[in-house]
C-alpha cells in the first residue's frame, strides 16, 4: 500500500470547505500569510491542501479517542511555503488535538528548526519523525498514537497481529514489531532506529509505547491508523472473551488482502473527507 502514489486534489478542499486561507485559531500559533506574496500559487496550494488534511487527521482521531492529553504526534512532509524544499508540518506542542487547524501547524526544515508558524515541537515528535523521514523516503505521512488497543497488543509478551478479522488482513505482512522501547527519544538517530526496524511496513508496534502508521499520503496515514486500532480491539476483545479464537485461513486473509490493496486509497480518501465534511459544518474555527 506504501507503492500508491499520492492523490491530488489541489484546491478543491479549500472550496469544498469554504475555508478561510487568513484564519488564525491560535494566538501564538499561525502563518504569516504575507510572506506568501512571493510564492508561486501551486505551491500555496500544495501547502495549504497538505495542512487541511492533516489537520482533519489531527481533529478525526482525536474524535475517535485515539489522542493522549496533549501528547502524541502526526506530521507531513509539504512544500516549504517560505523557501526552497520542504517542511514537515506538525501541531506545536500544548495545542490539544480538538483545537488544530489548518493555520496553527508549524513548519520544520531539515534542520529541524521552525520555518513557518509559531511555537515549538515537541522533542520526540521531531526527532522520531524526521528520522523515519530520513530512513524511509517514500514515507510522506507519519502518524504516532497510543491508541488503546493497538497500545495493549503491543504490551504482550507475545504481541503478533493475528489475521481474525478483514481489518486485520488488510495489514497481512505489513506491519513491524519494534522490541527495545529504552525512554524517550530525545535524538533522531532514536527516528532513524525506528525507521530501520518499520522499513518498507505500514505498521510499527513499538513495544511497550504505541503504535505508529505511516503512508504516502495524509489521507492513508490516517486510515491506516484509525484501522488498525480497530484490528487490535477486535483481537483484545476476542482474546479476553475465554472462547478459542478462529483465525482466517491463510488463502483466505491473501485473498482478501489483496482485494483490499486495489481499493484502500480510494476509501481513505473518502474517510478523510468525511471529517473535514463535518468539520466544515459543526466547528466554526475550521471554516469561514
Amino acid at each position: 500500500m506504501r507503492a500508491l502514489s499520492n492523490y491530488v486534489k489541489g484546491f478543491l478542499f479549500i472550496k469544498r470547505t469554504s475555508l478561510n486561507l487568513n484564519y488564525q485559531s491560535h494566538r501564538n500559533t499561525y502563518i504569516n500569510f504575507k510572506r506568501w506574496n512571493s510564492v508561486s500559487s501551486d505551491i500555496k496550494q500544495n501547502n495549504w491542501k497538505i495542512r487541511i488534511q492533516l489537520a482533519a487527521a489531527y481533529r478525526g482521531l482525536e474524535a475517535y479517542n485515539m489522542n493522549e492529553s496533549v501528547c502524541n504526534h502526526l506530521t507531513a512532509l509539504a512544500p516549504a511555503s517560505r523557501e526552497d524544499g520542504e517542511v514537515m508540518l506538525v501541531v506545536p506542542y500544548g495545542l490539544h488535538w480538538s483545537e488544530v487547524t489548518p493555520s496553527s501547524l508549524i513548519g520544520l526544515n531539515s534542520n529541524n528548526e521552525v520555518v513557518e508558524g509559531k511555537g515549538t515541537p515537541e522533542t520526540s515528535a521531531a526527532c522520531i519523525h524526521r528520522g523515519i523521514y530520513l530512513t524511509c523516503p517514500d514515507v510522506r505521512s507519519i502518524m504516532h498514537t497510543h491508541a488503546p488497543y493497538a497500545t495493549t497488543l503491543g504490551c504482550l509478551e507475545t504481541p503478533t497481529l493475528r489475521m481474525l478479522h478483514q481489518n486485520s488482513v488488510r495489514f497481512l505482512n505489513r506491519e513491524a514489531y519494534d522490541t527495545e522501547y529504552s525512554g524517550l527519544a530525545h535524538e533522531v538517530k532514536e527516528g532513524m532506529r525506528l525507521g530501520n526496524v518499520l522499513g518498507n511496513k505500514d505498521i510499527l508496534f513499538m513495544m511497550n509505547h504505541g503504535i505508529i502508521a505511516v503512508a504516502n499520503n495524509v489521507a492513508l496515514a490516517f486510515d491506516n491508523m484509525y484501522f488498525i486500532e480497530r484490528a487490535a480491539m477486535v483481537q483484545i476483545l476476542a482474546m479476553s472473551s475465554g472462547g478459542n479464537i478462529k483465525e482466517l485461513a491463510p488463502d483466505v486473509a491473501k485473498r482478501t488482502e489483496e482485494q483490499t490493496s486495489k481499493i484502500i486509497q480510494r476509501y481513505a480518501e473518502s474517510h478523510l473527507q468525511s471529517v473535514i465534511r463535518r468539520l466544515a459544518v459543526s466547528c466554526p474555527e475550521f471554516k469561514e
